[in-house]
């Protein structure tokens, strides 16, 4: 294929990449240079030199907000910009945007992430992208609880994100999404035919096993902890199975690593047998160490990049259903879907140091064989040479 000059507009690039954004955007790109691509980068935040390590970007911009930056009036109706406004994006962020597409022609330029979805109102050539990986308004709708009133303020975040996707659906040719929920979402949502199913891929040279001393009967879970569904996961699992784990193991250890955990996850920390432990820039090490991965996920869409990063890393891996959500092939883990399941497949893993290097050997066996970047890099590239006929 043509060799495609492609932008990625973010709000930043972080390092550690602790969100998904992060993650996808970051790898994304990689993969896309590494095809053969020059892409290059517009951030609203400056990102540090470790978060650029590994990309040889052919631009990199700085989208700016306020001061000496131009603006861009008038490409937004009066609906739009109630969102435009909601979510902070300004007429100079537009204008700084538009500056940065009269100095530079894009065959396609691509706006990761929600709030920066207004932006490609100014794009005039070229294919525009949305690539959101989770449909935000799914992603709201999978923690309502018709019986939990506390999660009855979802279904307004939800309506809330649908309306702003539907207010911007003339502003976008294609969308990208991970898994087919997420796709479903988008064509209800916005009207738009044109969804890339493109799955998250990892990189398995990064997230290898490594051979060290674990500790008995502990098992682990990490990811940001100011992010709903993986705060709702740890509060189901803390309150649901960890009792009847600990019972049947009382010097069982569940572990918890991650990026801003809120108060509510603090609390759930005292809970006994368990330890948090904030912030940590690298967890491969950390999570090694212990004999089983938990994924106790109840909501949220998309893929969860912490199981494929699990196995990768070749760690036996228990999980709930919703966990597996937009993976391909047959993922090699143990479902269990209340208590006594999840009791009885960690005391399987924690007894049996061969079951437990079986399990870890085949996750990681199918996560190279059916999440790669390049694959995810290959379908994006087709996207774009379909929104450039």
């Amino acid at each position: 294929m043509t060799r495609l000059r492609l932008l990625f507009v973010k709000q930043s690039q972080s390092w550690p990449r602790s969100s998904g954004h992060d993650v996808h955007g970051f790898h994304m790109m990689q993969a896309l240079i590494a095809r053969g691509h020059a892409v290059s980068l517009a951030c609203v935040e400056p990102p540090t030199d470790a978060a650029l390590a590994g990309l040889n970007l052919a631009s990199l911009h700085a989208l700016r907000s306020e001061g000496s930056a131009p603006r861009q009036s008038g490409v937004w109706s009066a609906w739009q910009r109630r969102f435009t406004n909601y979510f902070g994006v300004t007429d100079e962020l537009a204008g700084s945007l538009n500056a940065i597409l009269e100095r530079e022609r894009f065959d396609a330029v691509i706006v990761v992430a929600r709030h920066l979805l207004p932006l490609l109102a100014v794009v005039k050539r070229g294919a525009r992208i949305w690539y959101p990986a989770d449909d935000p308004a799914w992603h709201h709708l999978t923690r309502l609880k018709l019986l939990r009133p506390g999660t009855w303020p979802e279904a307004k975040r939800a309506l809330a994100n649908g309306l702003f996707e539907r207010a911007f659906r003339s502003n976008f040719d294609r969308v990208w999404v991970v898994s087919p929920a997420d796709r479903r979402a988008v064509r209800m949502i916005t009207g738009c035919r044109e969804v890339d199913l493109i799955p998250n891929g990892v990189d398995a040279d990064h997230y290898r096993p490594r051979p060290v001393e674990t500790i008995p009967h502990s098992c682990c879970f990490w990811g940001r902890l100011d992010f709903g569904p993986n705060v709702d996961a740890l509060a189901w699992f803390l309150k649901t199975v960890w009792p009847t784990v600990k019972r049947d193991h009382p010097s069982a250890a569940f572990h918890v690593f991650g990026f801003s955990p809120t108060a509510a996850v603090r609390t759930l920390a005292r809970t006994a047998g368990v330890e948090l432990f904030p912030d940590l820039p690298d967890l491969r090490d950390e999570v090694t160490r212990r004999q089983a991965v938990v994924l106790p996920f109840v909501s949220g869409g998309g893929i969860k990049n912490k199981l494929l990063e699990a196995a990768a890393l070749g760690m036996p891996i228990v999980c709930t259903r919703k966990s597996l959500s937009g993976t391909k092939g047959e993922p090699a883990v143990k479902v269990a879907a209340n208590p006594r399941e999840w009791s009885a497949a960690l005391t399987g893993l924690w007894n049996d140091a061969a079951a437990r290097l079986a399990l870890g050997s085949a996750a990681r066996e199918w996560v190279v064989k059916n999440h790669t970047w390049e694959a995810a890099a290959e379908t994006a590239e087709a996207g774009c040479g379909r929104g450039l006929t």
